[in-house]
């Protein structure tokens, strides 16, 4: 009887309380910013393919949206440097077949996040660099001389710094 009795409790432990204590455990990435009503960062989005590009972007807004939820006020920039200038103009011919559908997706991104007032700049040292005409973005887009004095000025606004 005594062993039926622990074998019974055993069960309980491993099925029920282990895994309520384990849950409970989990860290809540927004209580580390308790004491706080708001978030401000710049997110510099350098990545190398579209891919990664619209990956960024779906991180950027399942942040917005955790925030907004828990009720911080969420302050974002979103800029774009580097090969990631490839994939938010209104061309084509300058990216792999293979990249299209993902920067079709960019191009809902980006339109969403106009919609939510949230600033978007294209460095304009790499749009040099890359032979990328200002005309040549997307509309969303707001082409700066130097993305770096960007990013430079927002830290100095408290924005934190997020690379990409």
């Amino acid at each position: 009887m005594l062993r039926n009795t622990s074998i019974i409790i055993t069960f309980f432990l491993v099925f029920f309380l282990v895994p309520q204590i384990a849950s409970s455990q989990k860290q809540d990435t927004i209580g580390a910013l308790d004491n706080l009503s708001g978030l401000k960062a710049y997110f510099d989005i350098k990545a190398d393919s579209a891919a990664k590009v619209e990956k960024r972007l779906v991180w950027i807004n399942d942040m917005y949206e955790q925030m907004s939820q828990k009720g911080f006020k969420a302050s974002f920039i979103i800029g774009f440097r580097s090969q990631a200038s490839f994939f938010v103009i209104r061309q084509d011919e300058d990216i792999d077949e293979e990249d299209i559908p993902a920067k079709r997706k960019i191009e809902k991104w980006l339109k969403h996040f106009a919609v939510l007032g949230i600033p978007i700049e294209q460095c304009g040292l790499s749009a040099e660099l890359y032979d990328i005409e200002p005309q040549d973005f997307l509309p969303e887009i707001t082409v700066i001389k130097n993305g770096y004095m960007s990013m430079i000025k927002y830290q100095n606004k408290g924005y934190a710094y997020v690379p990409m």
